[in-house]
């Protein structure tokens, strides 16, 4: 297993297109000046922004034995300065390296969450009730507070008012944020456009406000700004978590296809 920066061509050369959609956080990793990005040339990648964020890891199929100590030995290094890390990878491929390091680190090992990961070739019609809007500094009070119960939605650690703001600050002049406003003028969904590729388009942060769900206006949202990116010649994709399925059936509604899935895993110190 050998480092190599984000620019290397194996990065492209060893990924199907279906694991570059799958895998599309890669593409964002690499152009982190201080990412970490590792491989063995043929089967398997692995990356990470910085210490605190996931490593991704991606295998051709099941590691040998070599594989395994390399990985091992990667993980080793990043856990140790933390006692806890999180890897987001195929879990048929993973799992039993993860429990193996975890035992080896008298540690624990978990599945946080699986995730379904969705590309879409093409719009479905949707009757759409209002009109989707670009963010804009006038809305950061409703930005603000859809970030907040999003977060509050994924058990994540709720963002402090003052968070919050300046999230919705910079997100309010962005232009990947986009807003939907219901039939009475209220905004009442938000999606962001996170990251482009040149062929992908992620989106992120779907969430309605709580009184308004129900109604159908993250589907008119997420159905809009997906034809949008269509016409700009890129392909919508997103991870939805596959445990909450009304998520999953409005993704599909709209013209979204299963691509693979993620898992989510996770290992810590006992205690």
């Amino acid at each position: 297993m050998y480092r190599v920066n984000g620019s290397n061509p194996l990065l492209d050369n060893l990924l199907t297109e279906k694991d570059r959609c799958c895998f599309n956080l890669f593409y964002r990793i690499r152009e982190d000046a201080g990412a970490f990005i590792a491989t063995d040339g043929s089967t398997c990648i692995l990356a990470q922004s910085n210490p605190h964020t996931p490593v991704w890891i991606w295998l051709k199929n099941s590691p040998d034995e070599k594989s395994r100590v390399e990985i091992s030995s990667i993980l080793r290094e990043r856990f140790s300065a933390y006692g806890r890390i999180a890897v987001n990878a195929y879990e048929p491929y993973t799992e039993a390296l993860l429990r193996s390091f975890a035992n080896s680190e008298h540690a624990e090992y978990r599945i946080n969450k699986r995730l379904n990961v969705y590309a879409c070739p093409s719009v479905h019609p949707v009757q759409k009730r209002g009109r989707m809007l670009p963010a804009a500094p006038c809305y950061q009070e409703e930005i603000a507070q859809l970030i907040t119960v999003m977060m509050r939605d994924a058990d994540l650690q709720e963002p402090d008012r003052e968070e919050a703001r300046q999230y919705a600050e910079g997100k309010s002049v962005s232009g990947s944020l986009f807003l939907w406003e219901n039939e009475e003028g209220k905004i009442v969904s938000m999606t962001d456009i996170t990251h482009r590729t040149e062929r992908y388009a992620r989106l992120n942060a779907v969430v309605t406000a709580r009184e308004h769900r129900g109604q159908g206006y993250a589907e008119m949202l997420v159905s809009s700004v997906t034809q949008l990116l269509l016409q700009d010649g890129l392909t919508p994709m997103l991870y939805a978590d596959a445990g909450y399925p009304p998520s999953n059936a409005v993704y599909r509604k709209i013209g979204y296809v299963k691509q693979g899935e993620i898992t989510e895993q996770e290992i810590f110190r006992k205690g």
